[in-house]
C-alpha cells in the first residue's frame, strides 16, 4: 500500500484536497483529529501537557485549544516539547489505522510532515500551495484568526515554497476547479 503524505501551510487547502480523495473513495487520516482525540483521551498526555501549560490547558476538562495555541505560537520551546510527546502518539494511531486499510494508497493529512522530520514515512508527498492572500481571507472568514495569529502561525511552518521543493507534488490552490484537476491526475497515477 503506497502512503502518501498530504501537506502545506495553514488555510492552504489541505482538508479540502484531503476531502476531495475521500470523495475518490481513498482513506484519509487527518493528523489534527487525531492529536486532538488524544489530548483528550490519553490521560498521560493530559497529564503531561498540564505539567507543562498549567491547569489552564483544560477547562471543563476538554482541551483549551485557544489557551494552548496562544502558548506555543509563542514559544518555541514549548512548541517543540509538545510536539515531541504528541507526534510519535499520532504516529502510533496511523499506523494502527493503516492495519484496516485495503486501498491501493492512502493519505496522511498533516500540516507539519517536514518540519517533524517525517516525509521518509511516506512514498510520496503532496503539497498544497494557496498565495498569501487567499489564505488571510480563508482564515478571516473563519472567525477566530487575527492576522497577527496567522502570521505566528505562519512563522512556524516551513514556507510554501520549502514545502513545494521538498514534495514530489505541488499543486496551486487558486480555485476548486484547478485543485480537482490536479487531485484526478494524481489518483489515475497512483492507481
Amino acid at each position: 500500500m503506497i502512503k502518501i503524505g498530504l501537506t502545506g501551510v495553514i488555510g492552504s487547502g489541505k482538508s479540502t484536497a484531503a476531502n476531495y480523495f475521500s470523495k475518490l473513495g481513498v482513506p484519509v487520516f487527518f493528523a489534527d483529529n487525531s492529536a486532538k482525540k488524544i489530548m483528550n483521551t490519553d490521560s498521560s498526555v493530559k497529564k503531561c501537557l498540564v505539567d507543562l501549560l498549567g491547569s489552564l490547558a483544560y477547562s471543563n476538562g476538554e482541551l483549551n485549544k485557544q489557551f494552548i495555541s496562544d502558548k506555543i505560537f509563542n514559544n518555541q520551546n514549548l512548541l517543540k516539547s509538545i510536539n515531541n510527546l504528541i507526534h510519535p502518539k499520532v504516529q502510533e494511531d496511523f499506523n494502527l489505522w493503516l492495519t484496516n486499510q485495503t486501498s491501493p494508497y492512502v493519505i496522511y493529512e498533516a500540516a507539519l510532515i517536514f518540519e517533524n522530520s517525517s516525509e521518509h514515512l511516506f512514498d510520496k508527498i503532496i503539497c498544497i500551495k494557496t498565495p498569501l492572500d487567499i489564505i488571510y481571507n480563508r482564515l478571516k472568514e473563519r472567525g477566530d484568526y487575527s492576522k497577527n495569529r496567522i502570521d505566528k502561525i505562519l512563522k512556524n511552518q516551513l514556507p510554501q515554497n520549502v514545502k513545494c521543493s521538498k514534495s514530489d507534488y505541488c499543486i496551486e490552490n487558486i480555485s476548486m476547479d484547478s485543485l480537482v484537476i490536479e487531485i484526478d491526475k494524481i489518483h489515475s497515477s497512483l492507481l
